[in-house]
């Protein structure tokens, strides 16, 4: 039987959460990441050869088992899942808002920004509203007669 060696599991628990795991999986034959998902459920993904070697080209999984080749876990392929887990972890610290206060200050601005937009429209169109009041009021509407402006001696 395969043990994950402890700085692993180390790594994978700071990245992942202390609720993640590492384990070899005997009835599949693989090494088996245990991670939780955004619904607080615990998933397993399974570790395996994701492109070939030569080409580039990405393998398709196995079509009577769904796994893709096995692979083995070293030091390296370690920094690899990791680093694929951290690019697609929902608790990534490079992208997003970052920290609770960005993402706030972020609403925050938004908030005032599109309030002070929406002023200004209401300002605009009562503005306008009011100009043509003021012109019923005092007796000089806008009002526009079609007529048909000929040249003189035509």
């Amino acid at each position: 039987m395969r043990v994950p060696r402890p700085e692993w599991v180390q790594a994978l628990r700071a990245l992942c959460g202390a609720d993640s795991d590492l384990r070899w999986n005997e009835q599949v034959g693989r090494w088996e990441f245990i991670l939780l998902g955004a619904d607080g459920i615990p998933r397993s993904q399974f570790w395996g050869v994701f492109f070939h070697p030569r080409t580039g080209a990405r393998l398709e999984p196995d079509p009577v088992t769904g796994l893709l080749p096995f692979r083995d876990l070293d030091d390296t392929a370690m920094r690899e899942a990791l680093a694929n887990l951290e690019r697609t972890f929902i608790g990534n610290r490079k992208d997003g808002a970052g920290t609770t206060r960005r993402e706030m200050e972020r609403r925050i601005r938004f908030n005032r920004d599109t309030m002070r937009r929406k002023y200004q429209e209401a300002g605009e169109a009562f503005a306008d509203l009011a100009a043509e009041r003021g012109r019923r009021i005092r007796g000089a509407p806008l009002v526009s007669v079609p007529i048909t402006l000929t040249p003189r001696g035509a």
